[in-house]
């Protein structure tokens, strides 16, 4: 033993033995072997075509609109810049949504679709006080100086509006409403409706014509259930998507090598045979529908993989439509989910039968409905009983979608960037997720996990994120100061010692820089930041070291070690 004082040991020297030397990259998948359908790590065989019930044939894509979707010209890029604008000047119907601005029209920042309330699509109504837009103005179509259109697009390249025109005027409901156009003088005495007549099979390919998708009814004809969750509903909104007016999900959509007999049969398909997402032994169900459609294929061009903004607008649609069948079968099998035992729920009935203040039906949603009232207290009271028999938890561990991950890059499409794909952020974060708990819980790499509870959330800047909460094995509690250095850094790593450490915290880890330095941050609100950037950093002697606006101040790790001690 020397009596002299021994140097100071640096705990991250422990710490940072065993970093690895390459990022963690998610292993490869073979391609679904029914639909050809690109796969991920951890996906389930069924995802994409439900293990070859499902097929679907995709529409020959017009030359011209697939060049504005894929190209890099400069139309292309500003079509593909604005294309919400454009889809929403030449849809039939129009969005009626609470969006939230400050991430919906944000000049920076990841673009993010945030939706209030409930998903309208609206039809104007017609008549000579109405100023034409939307479907109205498909009546002036034929019109080649399109006047009609320039006054509503000011704003949009017009040339591109007008190769848009040329090319939906192969559209079946364009066709349809610009017959409208000799009309034009007693609009009042007619009425548009939907012809729900499915048998146009999306299991091969086949054009819509005018006459199967559209017709025009007098006033005074019989409407009722007409719009029942029409297939139609996906063209009218989003005609970019849909050009030639190709039907989107309906109920009885068959499965492959399902005739259309069969669907169409009363006594072979019944409502009450759907489950919650409107599927059945012979149809395809919406959940299903989707997916599919969101899926990558070699040598097929999906224009929905294109849309951009467009995408984020008709993801959250589409989620809509599939939470709206849920309801509804919850609503349609009350007496199957035993609702009438609930308490209360016969109460409120009697009482609504005798009194006409409380008349009204209640629907009980099952446990099993994620984001219920009682789904979220059977997640709460079983969190709280595992920290009843395990005790609290040890390790809160947070993981963060990257969208630079390689996975990711590798899949996007020319120009495009990770807040352009959320279904790629979204399966990937997924896989890595998947992989993280195979760490934690197969592998160990913290110790014996006894118990664990997590939650998935969505950052406002749309990228996914997890909480972990860890209760670990009496063996690796974590009980002394030092055992907590050996896991927990809470400062900048060595610039020196350690540059790509010191270099990933700095980029993935620092807010800003905003302020003075970058006073159109996304953060930056009336001239300062929303956040009250810049923090002082303090040491142990309460002394401020520096005041930097990208600094989101950091607690030393001998702080930190003080503080536990």
């Amino acid at each position: 033993m020397s009596s002299a004082i021994p140097s100071e040991v640096d705990p991250l020297d422990y710490v940072y033995t065993n970093i690895p030397d390459t990022t963690h990259i998610l292993k490869l998948d073979a391609n679904c072997k029914h639909c050809k359908a690109k796969k991920f790590v951890s996906e389930t065989d069924g995802f994409c075509c439900h293990n070859g019930q499902i097929e679907l044939k995709q529409p020959e894509p017009i030359p011209e609109l697939m060049r504005l979707w894929s190209s890099m010209d400069a139309d292309s890029r500003h079509f593909r810049e604005n294309i919400r604008f454009f889809n929403g000047h030449f849809a039939f119907t129009t969005l009626g949504v609470s969006l939230d601005e400050n991430y919906t029209n944000m000049k920076s920042g990841v673009y993010t679709f945030r939706a209030h309330g409930t998903i309208y699509h609206n039809v104007h109504s017609f008549g000579p006080s109405s100023r034409p837009e939307h479907l109205q103005l498909y009546f002036y179509d034929d019109d080649p100086t399109i006047t009609h259109r320039k006054a509503a697009t000011k704003q949009l390249d017009q040339d591109v509006v007008k190769k848009l025109v040329d090319i939906l005027k192969e559209n079946p409901y364009s066709q349809q409403f610009r017959t409208l156009g000799a009309h034009k003088d007693n609009l009042d005495d007619y009425r548009i409706d939907l012809n729900t007549d499915k048998r146009l099979d999306q299991r091969r390919y086949n054009r819509p014509l005018s006459s199967e998708v559209a017709a025009i009814w007098v006033e005074g004809s019989d409407l009722a259930k007409r719009f029942d969750r029409s297939g139609a509903y996906d063209p009218l909104s989003n005609p970019l998507f849909y050009p030639r007016g190709e039907l989107g999900w309906h109920p009885k959509l068959p499965k492959r090598n399902v005739p259309w007999e069969a669907v169409l049969h009363p006594q072979l398909v019944h409502d009450d045979d759907e489950d919650t997402e409107g599927n059945s032994r012979l149809c395809v169900s919406v959940r299903d529908y989707y997916c599919y459609m969101l899926q990558t294929r070699p040598a097929i061009l999906n224009p929905i993989l294109y849309g951009a903004r467009l995408l984020h607008q008709w993801v959250v649609d589409m989620y809509v439509k599939i939470e709206s069948c849920r309801l509804r079968w919850y609503m349609k099998n009350q007496t199957q989910i035993r609702a009438d035992l609930y308490k209360g729920v016969v109460d409120a009935i009697t009482s609504g039968e005798t009194r006409a203040s409380v008349v009204g039906v209640r629907i009980v949603l099952p446990g099993t409905y994620p984001g219920g009232d009682r789904n979220m207290k059977k997640r709460h009271m079983d969190a709280m009983a595992i920290v009843h028999t395990y005790g609290k938890p040890d390790i809160f561990l947070t993981m963060t979608c990257n969208p630079k991950w390689e996975e990711i890059t590798n899949e996007l499409l020319p120009g495009q960037t990770a807040q352009d794909r959320p279904d790629i952020v979204a399966r990937v974060f997924y896989g890595k997720l998947e992989a993280m708990k195979y760490m934690l819980f197969k592998k160990q790499i913290l110790g014996v996990v006894v118990a664990y509870v997590y939650v998935v959330e969505f950052q406002k800047r749309g990228l996914p994120h997890a909480h972990f909460l860890l209760i670990m094995d009496s063996t690796y509690k974590l009980i002394i100061p030092e055992q907590y250095d050996r896991l927990i850094s809470a400062e900048l790593p060595d610039k020196h010692k350690y540059p790509e450490l010191y270099a990933m915290v700095v980029k993935h880890m620092m807010h800003g820089p905003c302020g003075a330095l970058n006073p159109k941050n996304v953060c930056m609100q009336e001239n300062e930041c929303k956040c009250r950037y810049p923090w002082p950093c303090w040491t142990t002697d309460g002394l401020c070291l520096i005041t930097h606006t990208c600094c989101g101040c950091s607690i030393a790790t001998s702080t930190l070690r003080s503080a536990l001690a």
